[in-house]
């Protein structure tokens, strides 16, 4: 056999193979947490389980709002007023005692009885802007 033909088997250099070790068994790894489901100790609660009964929660984004919301913590009552601005202005009460569920920087989840959400669905749609009032706990 000629010399130039003849391939002797070569000898991966150590840092090679612990390379395929190390990145084999990371895939592994990464493939077994992807199948077992993730744990949380603490069940999720939904919007709907904190409403007391008979309200519904609806979502006042900022855009709606002529007025920003005053520092308000969850559980607070809010009072909207509907606001239409220009030449003939007015203001026309709109809910009372709103209680706040949520509120962040794309607006204020609210707990509403039935006519407090339809009093502010016509508000809105009528082109009224809400200002939120914030009551006083004592």
């Amino acid at each position: 056999m000629l010399p130039a033909l003849t391939v002797r088997a070569r000898r991966l250099p150590r840092r090679r193979v612990l390379l395929i070790v190390v990145g084999s068994l990371l895939a592994v790894a990464a493939t077994v947490s992807s199948l077992t489901p993730a744990r949380s100790d603490a069940p999720v609660a939904s919007v709907a389980d904190e409403l007391r009964p008979a309200t519904w929660a609806i979502q006042i984004p900022v855009a709606w709002l002529a007025a920003p919301l005053p520092h308000a913590r969850r559980g607070d009552q809010i009072d909207l007023l509907g606001v239409r601005p220009g030449d003939r202005a007015y203001t026309v009460p709109i809910a009372y005692a709103a209680t706040l569920v949520a509120s962040d920087e794309r607006g204020l989840i609210l707990e509403v009885d039935e006519t407090d959400a339809s009093a502010i669905a016509t508000a809105r749609g009528s082109g009224l802007l809400l200002v939120p009032l914030l009551r006083s706990s004592r």
